[in-house]
C-alpha cells in the first residue's frame, strides 16, 4: 500500500503575488487618473493666473560698483575719465543715493536687494557675535556641521547634509519678480549665499565661504624662515627641498570621511629659474610658468576624500 504524502504549502506566494499585483493595479489607476486630471490642472492654473500688464521696458540691467565714492565720480565725469558713465548720465538720469547706516557693503547691499533697512534684513556688519560665547560669526550665512555618522573603520559616512542657512531677513526684489514670472538673473551680488529659489538663475559672490570655510585664506610658500619682522598672514607653508626643486602640496578642505577630518591634499612641484627669475609649478598635473609679480591664469585644482567623487576648485598663483 502506498502511503500518501503529506506537505504544507502555505499562503505566503500567493499573499506577495496578490499584493504585488494590487500594488501595480493601484500604480496603473493612478496614472490613469493623473492623465484624466491633467487638462482640468492646466485649465484651472490658467484661469488663475494673473494677466501680465505690458512692461515699460523688455530688459533691465542694473549694475552695481562696490565703494564707489560719488564725490570722484562726478568729478572724474568732468575731467572727461569716465566718458560712458557721463554717456549713461546724459541718455538717462543721474542721482546721488543715499547709503545704509552703517555705510557698510554687506548692509547697503541687503538694503538695495530687498528694499528694507538694516533692522528688518538683519543685517548690519559682515560679522556678528554668537550671544552664547561673544565669539565672532558671519552674519550672512549659517553654515552647520555634521554631527551624526556612520562609522565604518577608519571611515566615517555623513548621515545627513550640514545645514546652509542665508541669514537675511525680508525678500529680494528678484524674489517678488519671479512670483509674477519674470525672469531674473543675478549675478555676484553680494550676501546671496546659499542661494535661494526663485525663478531665475544666481551666482553668489561676496560672503560666500572659500572651501576652507573662510572669506579667503591664501597659502604662502616660502624658504624664509619665520620672523617677527613679517607679518605674512593667511597660512604658511615653509619650503624644503633639493637646490631649486622642492615638492609640496595644497590643503584642501576638511577631510569629513576619515576620523580626525585631515585636509585633502593636492600635489605641487616647484622648480626656480634665478636667472630668469621665475618659476615652474606643476599643480596636480598642470604646468604653471609664474613671473615675478604676475598672477597666473586660473587653475582646476581636485581632491578626492577617500572613495567620494572628487571636488574641483580653481586658483591663481603669483
Amino acid at each position: 500500500m502506498i502511503q500518501p504524502l503529506l506537505a504544507y504549502i502555505g499562503p505566503g506566494a500567493g499573499v506577495a503575488l496578490l499584493s504585488s499585483f494590487l500594488v501595480v493595479l493601484t500604480t496603473m489607476v493612478l496614472v490613469v487618473f493623473s492623465l484624466l486630471l491633467l487638462p482640468f490642472r492646466l485649465l484651472w492654473r490658467a484661469i488663475r493666473r494673473k494677466k501680465r500688464l505690458k512692461p515699460w521696458v523688455r530688459r533691465l540691467i542694473i549694475v552695481g560698483v562696490d565703494g564707489q565714492d560719488p564725490k570722484l565720480t562726478e568729478r572724474f565725469m568732468k575731467e572727461g575719465k569716465l566718458p560712458h558713465f557721463s554717456k549713461l548720465a546724459e541718455m538717462g538720469c543721474y542721482r546721488r543715493l543715499r547709503t545704509t547706516f552703517p555705510a557698510l557693503s554687506p548692509t547697503a547691499w541687503s538694503s538695495f536687494a530687498t528694499g528694507t533697512d538694516p533692522a528688518k534684513h538683519n543685517i548690519f556688519d559682515f560679522l556678528t557675535r554668537d550671544p552664547r560665547t561673544y565669539l565672532p560669526l558671519l552674519s550672512s550665512a549659517h553654515i552647520g556641521d555634521v554631527e551624526r555618522f556612520l562609522k565604518i573603520g577608519r571611515y566615517r559616512i555623513p548621515l545627513r547634509k550640514p545645514e546652509l542657512r542665508l541669514l537675511r531677513k525680508s525678500k529680494p526684489t528678484w524674489t517678488i519678480l519671479g512670483e509674477h514670472e519674470v525672469w531674473s538673473t543675478v549675478l555676484r551680488v553680494p550676501i546671496t549665499f546659499p542661494p535661494e529659489r526663485f525663478h531665475g538663475a544666481q551666482l553668489s559672490a561676496m560672503c560666500t565661504p572659500d572651501l576652507l570655510g573662510s572669506q579667503g585664506t591664501f597659502l604662502l610658500y616660502t624658504t624664509r624662515p619665520a620672523d617677527k619682522r613679517f607679518k605674512e598672514g593667511g597660512i604658511r607653508v615653509p619650503l624644503r627641498g633639493d637646490g631649486d626643486r622642492f615638492q609640496t602640496s595644497v590643503k584642501g578642505p576638511e577631510n569629513a570621511f576619515l576620523e580626525g577630518k585631515p585636509p585633502l591634499e593636492a600635489p605641487m612641484s616647484i622648480e626656480l629659474d634665478r636667472a630668469a627669475r621665475r618659476a615652474r609649478v606643476r599643480l596636480d598635473g598642470t604646468a604653471v610658468e609664474l613671473a615675478e609679480k604676475k598672477l597666473s591664469d586660473w587653475v582646476t585644482l581636485s581632491f578626492r576624500a577617500a572613495w567620494s567623487p572628487r571636488w574641483a576648485t580653481t586658483s591663481r598663483c603669483t
